[in-house]
């Protein structure tokens, strides 16, 4: 508004400056030529009052000298150029046809303002008719007059541009002052709105017109910033409150259009912060179940507990709670229905797990325990007589007791690895001395199907017992032999990488799918099943591999390609030197 009113004052100044100016300047312009016209008029009454009898030659001769910068052009009667002062007058054509020379002839003066013929400029012509009848004209170019005219214009300019700066400067002035108590007003609003404290508007002094409206205005700021600050501290608890839960609340209209959700609903549905729609949109739009469950519970007044699956989101699971509410509103709006959401996606999930690991356990139980009661059954009824048969029979029983020795006392351990309250020692080892060993160990087993174990590295002391870091490397070099090609290579590199000693075990075998890569470290998954049988593991060898790893700190990465290998990288925390 300020720039408003100083815009329109300067508007108006610089109009009237324009309007002034310019009827000074056409004014001005008619004096000039008032005053060229007067001045003619007086060159032309002395030349005639020189003589009875005009001497043409004489009287151009002292036309020159009396006025250099002027014409003189004598004619006769009959219009025959006798003699001009700016041009030959045997060139020049007849001037009884001008209009000053006819009026002249007629009434003794006579003017106009024309182009000249002979010139070529744009003139002012006064003639007379003298004593002996002949007719003297007298001339001038405008340019002249416009001269003077534009000199007295830069005054005027000047005088304008002087003008229009104080018009700007008085201008601000008058707005700052009209507009200081819309100001002041404006900043009590704005200040009541946030909460913030409001000075008085009470501050303006002298008789101003605007006084008693701006005491009532600050009496209705005080009210009204009072009440804003009760709301403003009501509705930060209920936000408090909101947003600190866990779970998603949504407040749905009586059509089931949603009025207010919290932060975690937000957040459950990748909502931003600022969107206060889409979280509704999202859920009552794509879920069929669910909208037809929230009109349910309107309808019946009766809440609903239901788990949907069907979500945007693969793999996850919200369950929902329906609660019908009357005789509340929210913004205005009757509420018709509150929903309480929980992100159960976990919860199900273990829920699979223990399913998975109870049925996968029973498996790899039944399996052994069904040959050696089968076996035991055959040597207890006679069916195998021969001492060689039976002493067979009795190393089958044997290798399936171990077997079945060696899946509970793995059981065991990741139950302990798992375990919250399992105790960490500090102990440190020597990674690339217990890489070695370990390959010795396996040395023989390597030879049986062929493959080449190759050991390098740095050494380096990683933060974790020797026990468990020969744990990690043997379940993952066992792996990287039984699952090679006859003439492959199982690499193991040690390197220290920072505040990290990193393991790197490759092998050159048959690799792994990529949809599979994610779950191999899942208790009891095999991507080969038959052949992981065949090859006598339980199914649980990575799994150990990664609690322990995490247990100590530690991270593993898996890159694979079917039929070129696979490559485990274990980081460890190096230990603390003293």
């Amino acid at each position: 508004m300020k720039r408003r009113l100083i815009l329109s004052t300067l508007c108006i100044v610089l109009a009237a400056l324009l309007v002034s100016n310019g009827l000074g300047c056409w004014l001005l312009f008619r004096e000039e030529r008032a005053d060229a016209s007067e001045n003619l008029r007086e060159l032309l009454i002395l030349m005639d009052s020189e003589s009875q009898i005009t001497d043409p030659e004489s009287a151009a001769e002292q036309f020159r000298q009396a006025a250099p910068d002027k014409r003189l052009t004598i004619i006769t009667s009959e219009g025959r150029v006798l003699v001009d002062t700016k041009a030959d007058a045997q060139e020049l054509e007849d001037h009884a046809g001008r209009p000053e020379v006819i009026t002249a002839r007629s009434s003794g003066w006579g003017e106009d303002v024309r182009a000249s013929d002979t010139v070529g400029v744009p003139m002012l012509y006064v003639a007379r008719r003298f004593t002996d009848g002949m007719i003297g004209r007298a001339s001038v170019p405008l340019s002249s007059i416009d001269e003077l005219v534009w000199q007295n214009a830069a005054g005027l300019l000047a005088a304008s541009l002087v003008g229009l700066a104080l018009a700007l400067a008085l201008s601000r002035r008058m707005a700052r002052r009209v507009l200081e108590p819309l100001a002041a007003v404006g900043n009590a609003l704005t200040g009541a709105i946030s909460g913030a404290s409001t000075s008085s508007l009470d501050v303006f002094r002298g008789d101003d017109e605007l006084r008693p409206i701006l005491r009532y205005i600050d009496t209705l700021v005080e009210q009204l910033s009072a009440s804003i600050q009760n709301l403003t501290t009501e509705r930060n608890k209920v936000s408090l409150i909101l947003d600190c839960m866990d779970e998603g609340l949504l407040l749905l209209d009586e059509q089931g259009s949603l009025l207010a959700s919290n932060r975690a609903a937000r957040s459950l549905f990748g909502v931003p912060e600022d969107s206060k729609d889409a979280a509704g949109l999202l859920v009552l739009t794509r879920s069929r179940r669910l909208r037809e469950a929230a009109a349910e519970c309107h309808r019946e007044k009766n809440a609903v507990l239901m788990d949907v699956d069907d979500l945007p989101e693969q793999g996850r699971s919200l369950r929902f709670f329906l609660s019908p509410v009357s005789s509340h509103q929210y913004a205005g709006q009757n509420v018709g229905t509150s929903v309480l959401i929980s992100d159960v996606t976990e919860l199900k999930r273990a829920e699979q797990i223990r399913a998975d690991f109870t049925a996968n356990v029973s498996h790899e139980l039944k399996t052994p325990l069904t040959s050696i009661k089968g076996f035991s059954d055959m040597l207890a009824s006679g069916m195998v007589a021969s001492p060689e048969d039976q002493k067979r029979f009795a190393a089958l029983i044997s290798v399936e007791v171990d077997r079945l020795i060696d899946l509970i006392n793995d059981i065991l351990e990741l139950s302990r690895l798992e375990s919250v309250t399992m105790e960490q020692d500090g102990g440190a080892a020597s990674v690339l001395a217990a890489v070695r060993e370990t390959a010795e160990l396996l040395d023989l087993k390597a030879q049986e199907n062929g493959v080449t174990i190759h050991v390098e590295g740095t050494e380096c002391r990683a933060a974790i017992p020797e026990d468990r870091l020969k744990e990690v490397i043997l379940n993952l070099m066992e792996n990287g032999i039984k699952y090679n090609r006859p003439g492959g290579m199982l690499t193991v590199t040690v390197e220290p990488a920072g505040e990290e000693a990193v393991i790197t075990v490759s092998d050159t075998g048959i690799g792994i799918p990529e949809e599979a890569q994610k779950r191999v470290f899942e208790r009891f998954y095999r991507v080969d099943k038959g052949r992981s049988r065949k090859a006598g593991g339980t199914g649980l060898g990575l799994a150990i591999v990664k609690h322990i790893v995490a247990l100590y700190h530690g991270t593993i990465r898996l890159t694979s390609k079917l039929d070129e290998g696979s490559t485990f990288r274990v980081s460890l925390p190096l230990a603390k030197t003293r």
